[in-house]
């Protein structure tokens, strides 16, 4: 992504405004924090008529993807249980701002809160997911002439949409776009997840609405961290940048809190102990040995010098009730 100084954009991993964490670690002391809610659901099958209760458009796919996709509605449920950080698996998209901010929410109670607080999901109303003739152009241009491809229908039906709020209201609904396959199951293009919940996906899905594609999504020029965490934890992050005089104590402190903190590091470009312009979500400590979570759906440790070594800021603090 781009970091964001004094105005001007320059090229980043994810983003950040260079600013000094300064002071203790964000977040309550002694707070107790509740337990974590299930995402909200409201059953419109008793007042939905026949009629299409909502109609949405579907954001328009990357123009660079090669991969055969089609379109249909997704079954998997917001979660099985509270929103985890294992949920995540982030897929084509150089969205992994996203996925490790949401990583790191999920990973604190107050995170979850705040997830849980994002989304609402409608059921047992007439869903129509509409693609534009552009869409349906570019795509049939872009396979044509391959005899597995399925292009999507002009018009979807299912029985559930979702609203996320991301500043303003965004409803998407359980259509998504997936890997052609012969079989049932969903092989997501995009956000994804091993454990088949559907949460990451969603909110995802509605960024590319709310900016009007994936393409844009996928534009590091265009969006930052800094936005994406604003949005997602509704307050700005505090910001600590690394370089090799950096206190390890400061780097610690931050990885102690994540419990409770949400907490981000962005790799640099020429990292080789763990992928380079990347984003983490950063999940604890153990003894010198940090802990983070790659958004392609693993688990990854470094020790307190190596982090510095590989890592160039970190972004956290406390995510709004």
């Amino acid at each position: 992504m781009t970091i964001q100084y004094k105005g001007a954009s320059v090229p980043g991993p994810i983003g950040i405004k260079p600013d000094t964490l300064g002071g203790r670690v964000p977040g309550p002391l002694g707070a107790r924090i509740p337990d974590p809610l299930q995402f909200k659901k409201t059953d419109l099958s008793g007042s939905a008529s026949r009629a299409v209760a909502k109609t949405l458009a579907m954001p328009a796919p990357t123009h660079g993807s090669k991969t055969i996709l089609l379109a249909r509605a997704v079954d998997w449920n917001l979660s099985k249980a509270s929103p985890l950080t294992e949920d995540i698996k982030q897929g084509e998209l150089g969205t992994c701002p996203i996925g490790a901010i949401l990583a790191a929410l999920a990973n604190t109670p107050t995170g979850k809160n705040r997830i849980n607080n994002l989304i609402t999901e409608y059921t047992g109303a007439a869903v129509k997911t509409t693609f534009s003739k552009d869409i349906l152009d570019t795509l049939t241009s872009r396979f044509e002439g391959d005899r597995e491809y399925r292009p999507p229908e002009k018009e979807i039906l299912s029985k559930r949409y979702f609203s996320v709020n991301l500043d303003s209201t965004v409803e998407v609904s359980d259509v998504f776009y997936v890997r052609y396959t012969d079989g049932s199951d969903a092989d997501m293009i995009f956000m994804g997840s091993a454990k088949e919940a559907l949460w990451p996906c969603v909110i995802e899905k509605a960024f590319a609405a709310k900016i009007g594609n994936y393409d844009d999504l996928d534009d590091e020029s265009k969006h930052s961290a800094n936005e994406f965490w604003t949005i997602l934890a509704g307050a700005r992050p505090q910001v600590l940048s690394i370089d090799d005089k950096t206190d390890l104590n400061k780097i610690s402190a931050i990885a102690k809190a994540a419990a409770r903190v949400p907490a981000i590091g962005a790799s640099k470009d020429d990292a080789t102990l763990v992928l380079g312009d990347h984003g983490f979500a950063i999940l604890g400590i153990d003894g010198s040995t940090i802990r983070l979570y790659n958004p392609h759906g693993k688990k990854e440790s470094v020790s307190l010098t190596e982090f510095r070594q590989s890592f160039k800021n970190i972004l956290s603090g406390n995510p709004k009730a």
